[in-house]
């Protein structure tokens, strides 16, 4: 159970409606679970994230492969079982090598990523450890990517980023996952 209750559209406030609804348009259903069901708290901060990441995960810069990788290493460095619940199986699905994604719920040196996989991996996690990247971390990240794509990763990890912060903040607890392992408990 999450700190504090999910809203529906009746527990907003009346002059939020409208933005409240047009999240829900947005997403086409009202949020039932998840980091949305607790954002539309602040309808309006719900719909412009919701905005921004789907403009980021339809940024053709960075594939769905790669971007599922930066999704389940943000939520391992997070310790966010809810990103990884929501993006473990997909970034498996997507391609990215299963004993990579192993390695990165168990926290033990990934192996296996292809180039642009691993400058993207490496980008992400030194980003979020550091704080910053190096000059040739960047630098793997945009020969890989490019200029463009390396602004999609960062924003990509700083919109996850947020919504591990929102998730963790509230303890959100994933429901357990079908066929894959959740993160280890206590990280």
């Amino acid at each position: 159970m999450a700190r504090i209750p999910l809203v529906t559209r009746g527990e907003v406030a009346a002059d939020e409606h409208a933005a409240y609804d047009a999240f829900v348009k947005m997403r086409g259903a009202e949020p039932s679970a998840g980091p949305f069901a607790l954002l539309a708290h602040i309808p309006q901060l719900a719909h412009h994230l919701e905005t921004l990441r789907l403009l980021i995960r339809d940024e053709k810069s960075v594939s769905q492969r790669v971007q599922e990788l930066v999704m389940i290493a943000v939520a391992r460095e997070m310790s966010c079982g809810y990103i990884w619940y929501a993006h473990a199986s997909s970034a498996r699905a997507a391609g990215v090598p299963g004993a990579a994604i192993d390695a990165i719920r168990e926290r033990r040196t990934v192996s296996g990523l292809r180039p642009d996989e691993q400058a993207a991996y490496d980008y992400t996690c030194e980003l979020l450890r550091e704080r910053k990247v190096s000059q040739p971390t960047y630098d793997r990240a945009s020969a890989s990517f490019g200029r463009r794509g390396a602004l999609t990763l960062t924003n990509l990890i700083a919109c996850y980023a947020m919504l591990a912060y929102n998730m963790n903040a509230y303890e959100l607890v994933p429901p357990q996952h079908a066929t894959e392992p959740p993160l280890p408990q206590g990280d």
